[in-house]
């Protein structure tokens, strides 16, 4: 009987600290919220979680002073081709991995796995280069196909982990029913690794879509600008535009937010699919 009791002690004190935490990672986001449409609450001591007053100037303020929507459609361009890079060509790349053993196959692994260890940095200025040879230095493409290079190889392993799952003996009873390793692949192994699909995409659309470092780097023209760099544009010498910068933020994050809320559930099944 004295069981019972600590059972339920423990389910309410694993249930406090998990909102604990849900409130940890909430309130960045709130306060941002509250920033922006409050921006009183932002010089006040000690600060007020709910505001007294709410105005939507700051957003007025980025709609009509700055091309928001032009960051934003620059932004989306980024991340949709990224996803589809990565996710086209780590599908071939994972199964290759996954179907072919051998000594090179191996070493590339790793040389791929490696190359993720490798800071931005180091790599940022022999990119700079090449794409500057290519054409491809201020360009959405350009940006896309450097935000490849650094989701791919991760988005690989990932790839390579869901086909290792899959087992070999259903493609070789697709061939005997008379496919082509090629149509076996496509038609039996691809759409049991959907769950897969859906985490390289969302993963490589999510750090297309959060990308600083080389669209500060890669990009010059503001007409070319993502929104994390336009984020940047709020900040002058002497003073920071805090409000239409949170303003902004909350633009920025909310259809990353939708488009997670939408394929969370697929996102979950998957990565822990994987992980088995």
């Amino acid at each position: 009987m004295s069981i019972r009791p600590s059972r339920s002690l423990a389910a309410a004190a694993l249930f406090a600290f998990t909102l604990v935490c849900a409130g940890l990672v909430i309130f960045p986001y709130y306060w941002m919220i509250v920033s922006s449409v409050a921006p009183d609450t932002l010089y006040e001591w000690p600060p007020k979680l709910w505001p007294a007053a709410i105005s939507l100037d700051a957003y007025r303020k980025i709609f009509t002073q700055r091309p928001v929507f032009l960051w934003l459609g620059n932004t989306a361009i980024v991340a949709c081709t990224t996803a589809a890079l990565c996710t086209i060509v780590s599908i071939n790349a994972g199964y290759a991995l996954s179907r072919f053993r051998g000594r090179l196959t191996g070493a590339f692994g790793i040389f791929v796995l490696f190359s993720q260890m490798l800071p931005a940095a180091l790599i940022v200025v022999p990119l700079y280069v090449l794409f500057r040879q290519f054409h491809l230095y201020n360009s959405l493409l350009g940006l896309a196909i450097g935000d490849t290079a650094f989701t791919l190889p991760l988005a690989t392993w990932l790839m390579r982990g869901f086909f290792d799952r899959i087992p070999d003996e259903l493609e070789q009873q697709a061939q005997v029913d008379g496919c082509s390793r090629i149509a076996a692949f496509y038609r039996v192994t691809l759409p049991l690794a959907v769950p897969g699909l859906v985490v390289v995409t969302a993963f490589s659309f999510i750090s297309g879509w959060d990308e600083f470092f080389l669209a500060r780097t890669l990009i010059a023209s503001q007409d070319n600008w993502v929104l994390s760099v336009g984020l940047t544009s709020f900040e002058s010498q002497y003073s920071i535009a805090w409000s239409e910068m949170m303003a902004a933020s909350v633009v920025f994050a909310l259809p990353a937010a939708i488009f997670f809320l939408l394929v969370q559930r697929y996102l979950v099944e998957g990565m822990t699919s994987g992980a088995l």
